[in-house]
Parts: C-alpha cells; structure tokens; sequence
C-alpha cells in the first residue's frame, strides 16, 4: 500500500506515469510522413505538369509567330526604306547563313548577295524566334534545308518562296504552327481548312511534326 501511494505521489509531480514509446519509434514514424507527404506532391507535380503542357505549348507558338512576324516585316521594310537586298538567316561560325533555325537569325544588308555577313555594320538586328521546340525550314533542294529568305528593294520576296514549321517540344501536330512567304514578300500563316485541328502545309496537307522532325534533324 505504501508504494503504491508513492507512485501516486510521484505520478501526480510528474504528469503521470512515463511513455514507454522508444525515441527511435517517434522518429521513424516522422520519416514515414514525410515519404507519403514527398510522393504525394511528386504526383501533384507530375498532373500539374501534364495539365499545363497544352497552356504553356500554345504560348510557345504565340511567341514564335509573335517573333517571326516582327522578323520579316523588319527585313521587308528594311529593304524597301534602304532600297537594297536584305536578307534574313541564321548565321554559323563563321557568319554565313545556315539552315538551324534554332540560332538568332539576323537581319542584314546583302547588297553583293553573298548570303554571309563580312561586316558587323551590315547587321539591322537579331532575332530569336523561338526558346523550345524546333524550327524547321523548308527544302531548298532534294538534300538541303532552306538557310535564308530575301527581299528585293521593292518589298518583294528574291528568289524561289518558301516556308517555316514551328513543332512543339511534345511534337503534338495540333499545336505546331506554319508560315509561308509569298513572291509579294508577304507572311502568310496556314489555317486549318479542314477543321481536322492541325492547320495544313504549303502543300495542303496537315503537319505532321514527328515525319518533319525525322527527316530534319
């Protein structure tokens, strides 16, 4: 009887009797918690990721279209207030026009067309036409892409038309966009005709992004 009241007494100072639950127990119960709540916000991630893909493609190809817009105006107009040839193209290493559209394209006075630039001072401007996905030109020749447009000083387009393909990083053919430019010098961007939800090439078929992408890269 005697101990027993002292474990009363003792239990009462000390808030009652000990938990017999090991540190280590509590502790790998936390970690636990915390690889549920890790995994959890990793498949948060991953839907919102997904979810958002479509959103932000679509404001890729704005951009793009925004930037090429802006491009060949530039030029046109370059060449009509300058009256002489200017061209557009991306420029290699070694600043003559290259078929990756990936790179800044410049914009530059040509007036011994030479398709390169000899002189820093014959450059209006750069342009980045695109920060994801792939600008894929049209074919120049049988084993060639196009590296470069032209403009007469009249405004009109130099030498044979040709066209520009934007695909998405997801290579999903309804949000890639595609631009022609005809012998008045002028950009024209492809509709979707057929209501299929994929606008058609200069050819009138639908784009398809992985086919163009096979055969580019």
């Amino acid at each position: 009887m005697a101990t027993t009241a002292l474990e009363k007494c003792c239990n009462g100072l000390t808030g009652g009797p000990k938990s017999h639950h090991s540190p280590f127990q509590e502790k790998g119960l936390t970690l636990i918690e915390l690889a549920i709540a890790v995994a959890i916000a990793a498949l948060l991630i991953t839907w919102a990721s997904n979810s958002w893909l479509p959103v932000t493609e679509r404001l890729s190809a704005t951009a793009v279209q925004s930037n090429t817009n802006r491009l060949f105006n530039l030029a046109r107009t370059t060449a009509v207030f300058k009256n002489r040839i200017v061209t557009l193209c991306p420029l290699d290493a070694q600043n003559k026009c290259s078929s990756d559209w990936g790179l800044p394209v410049a914009i530059f006075e040509d007036t011994a067309n030479l398709r390169a630039v000899s002189d820093r001072g014959q450059v209006i401007r750069f342009i980045q036409l695109a920060t994801n996905g792939v600008i894929i030109p049209s074919k120049s020749s049988a084993h060639s892409w196009r590296s470069y447009f032209q403009f007469n000083p009249d405004g009109t387009t130099r030498g044979t038309m040709g066209n520009l393909t934007w695909c998405p990083p997801s290579e999903t053919d309804t949000r890639a966009i595609h631009a022609r430019v005809n012998l008045g010098g002028r950009l024209i961007w492809s509709q979707d005709r057929d209501q299929d939800g994929i606008v058609e090439n200069a050819g009138g078929l639908p784009l398809n992004c992985r086919d163009l992408l096979n055969e580019y890269l």
